[in-house]
């Protein structure tokens, strides 16, 4: 589980009130400080954490009830509250460390530091210390010092000490864990500071390597279990990055400048300092080792996954080889406690299995068990996965429950369409098993299907009534095309009602729909303008689909129909569109003829001309208007228009003529 997240970035913390390593924020005023404990786990649930963890990263702010404001506040007032490593509350005056570069170790925290001595350091036992000797004395002056402490410490010891300083076969063993290099009187310092504040050796500077890591070895004696991760992580970095600075070559001659002096014979080969140096570098291993033993397993599992991960920058570089050393050791000792784990994975997984075809409700129960007993077992093996990533390698038992959870994964969606849970256990090995790069790939590749699948399940259900509405509209408009203009009319003024746009919809299904609304819309201006020949609304239709669609081809369609509607309004206007041309025969003169010609168009030559009903060639009847282009020696109607008024006044005139006529007849007869 998260232990915290940075108030500022919203990236995740060990220690609520430390330094934040991802954007190097510290709280240090009172509002922070409150805001950083509420972001802990000490004050809100993983789900809280979550939330305001996604708050955080969309740059707003996390939504805190004033109540556990309150609490957090009253928190503050605990001293011991205040005194967790990297604190910048108003006491302290401390800041906390900068994260270690390549070449550099971190500053030593000064924020705990409390009163600690020691007395029996490996340092303290080291026979050039028992003796009171220093490393440039001769012979002589050893023999007589170690008489003179025989007075007062036990006889065998100051014998051993004696012998292992004067034997060449052991000296060389004495002085290298010693502080070669080290001038005498610098040497009782360190020593006197070893015993009356061990810590304070972390901040020495121009030492010789070796000799440091000495005086830093010892210090691992003093920790104790009340120091916290952050301490005990920022100590073991700095330490192994300087025991990466130890040279066998300068060891070598620091050793010979000392024997020079004392008159021991010259160290001959560097082997014999290389093989040395082997064996110290296993003590420093193990002195830590030591010291992590003190503290809790929780603390222990803390403290090796911030070393961890800072030593390798989360898996991409190396660590120094101490913590290497210090994984493979811990990875042996989880080795059995991870092994129980995998093994009530495996147990859930199938139990998963079998609850599957019963649904959700019975899986998901199960679903949780596994997610916290997956988030122990990864919390354990995080420093193990980081140090293999590092080095190249996939840690087997991770890359093993990995893939045994993406099987998982894909059974319950496959088989059983289990799509809530599948999503559940993807994030989860996304996030628990980011260190396996080819997994990492694979799963991503699983969040972003699923994830898919989700979305086109939620598009499908908002965009159903959309595709529902338009199919009902096109099935009207083709049993009766002259309501096609109410139809598209209407189906444009639901478009703002749908408001798609503030739905939660992909942008590629809200593409969709409105291409479909603009697909329906075309039906509708072409059906409506071939049945009424009434361009104009034909046009202002396809202008409005046009707004609608985005894919290319539509629109392309779209644009090519508006040409042919805008082009037939011009050439056509209102006429109405003729099956066939009407008949111009006559028999005897009588029948129909066509004449005039007004409204000449220049763009096709075309014209309007009246279609009339004759009498001996005489135009009686005008029966309607025509626009006609000449052509081959005849004509090509193009669509039928209205009488004009003057066409009217002469169908009256026409019938008041024939009923004189007939009056008149009838008056003779």
């Amino acid at each position: 589980m998260t232990e915290a997240i940075c108030y500022k970035c919203g990236n995740d913390k060990i220690v609520p009130l430390a330094l934040c390593w991802s954007c190097k924020a510290v709280p240090t005023a009172n509002p922070d400080l409150a805001v950083s404990l509420v972001l802990s786990k000490h004050f809100s649930t993983r789900q809280q954490l979550e939330a305001f963890q996604r708050e955080i990263k969309n740059g707003s702010k996390p939504t805190i009830s004033e109540q556990l404001l309150s609490q957090a506040r009253e928190a503050l007032n605990d001293p011991q509250m205040l005194a967790v490593p990297g604190s910048q509350a108003a006491n302290s005056g401390n800041k906390a460390d900068p994260q270690p570069a390549n070449n550099k170790a971190p500053a030593a925290h000064t924020s705990i530091e409390r009163p600690r001595t020691l007395h029996n350091s490996a340092l303290q036992r080291n026979p050039f210390a028992l003796l009171g000797v220093t490393i440039r004395d001769d012979r002589r002056k050893i023999v007589e010092l170690a008489d003179e402490k025989s007075l007062s410490l036990d006889a065998e010891v100051c014998q051993k000490a004696l012998s292992d300083l004067t034997s060449p076969r052991t000296r060389l063993g004495a002085e290298m864990s010693w502080l070669p290099g080290v001038s005498p009187k610098k040497a009782s310092l360190l020593l006197a500071s070893i015993q009356s504040d061990p810590m304070s050796v972390r901040k020495e500077s121009g030492l010789p390597s070796l000799a440091h890591m000495n005086l830093l070895a010892s210090a691992f004696e003093a920790l104790d279990d009340t120091d916290p991760p952050e301490y005990l992580s920022n100590f073991i970095l700095e330490t192994s990055i300087l025991m990466e600075e130890i040279s066998a070559e300068q060891v070598f001659r620091d050793l010979n400048e000392d024997r020079s002096i004392s008159g021991f014979p010259e160290v001959r080969s560097i082997d014999q300092v290389e093989a040395e140096l082997l064996e110290r570098k296993r003590y420093y291993c193990s002195a830590i080792k030591d010291a992590l033993n003190k503290i809790s397993p929780s603390a222990l599992v803390t403290t090796m996954t911030l070393t961890v991960d800072r030593a390798t920058s989360r898996g991409k570089k190396h660590a120094p080889e101490l913590i290497e050393e210090l994984v493979d050791g811990y990875s042996s000792e989880a080795y059995a406690f991870l092994q129980m784990e995998a093994q009530n994975i495996k147990k859930l997984i199938d139990a998963i299995k079998a609850a599957a075809s019963s649904g959700e409700v019975a899986t998901a129960p199960l679903v949780e068990q596994l997610e916290s007993v997956a988030r122990n077992w990864d919390k354990v093996a995080q420093p193990i996965q980081l140090s293999a990533k590092a080095r190249g390698i996939d840690h087997g038992p991770s890359t093993e429950i990995a893939f045994s959870i993406r099987s998982l994964v894909i059974e319950l969606f496959s088989k059983h369409d289990l799509l809530a849970q599948s999503q559940r256990l993807t994030k989860l090995n996304k996030e628990l098993f980011a260190e396996l790069p080819e997994f990492t790939d694979l799963v991503r590749e699983d969040a972003i299907t699923l994830e898919d699948i989700s979305q086109d399940r939620k598009d499908a259900k908002i965009v159903s009534p959309i595709m529902e509405l338009c199919e009902s509209v096109l099935d009207r408009i083709k049993k009766n095309p002259r309501i096609a203009l109410s139809e598209g009319t209407a189906l444009l003024g639901a478009v703002p009602r749908l408001n798609l746009s503030s739905l939660d919809i992909s942008p590629k299904a809200d593409a969709n729909a409105k291409d479909t609304i603009a697909f329906v819309l075309v039906q509708c201006a072409v059906t409506y303008g071939n049945a009424t020949s009434k361009w104009e609304a034909s046009i202002e239709l396809l202008e409005n689909s046009l707004k609608l669609a985005s894919d290319n081809g539509l629109r392309q369609r779209i644009s090519e129909n508006l040409t042919i509607v805008r082009a037939n309004k011009e050439s056509l206007g209102d006429l109405e569109p003729i099956d066939k041309a009407p008949s111009l025969s006559t028999t005897n003169g009588i029948g129909f003829k066509l004449y005039g010609s007004t409204e000449t168009r220049p763009s096709d030559g075309s014209y309007m001309a009246t279609y009339y009903f004759v009498f001996f060639f005489i135009p009686i009847f005008p029966i309607a208007r025509y626009r006609i282009i000449l052509e081959n020696g005849g004509y090509r109607f193009l669509g039928k228009g209205p009488l004009r008024t003057l066409d009217k006044w002469h169908i009256a005139g026409s019938v008041i003529l024939i009923l004189w006529l007939f009056g008149s007849m009838s008056g003779n007869m």
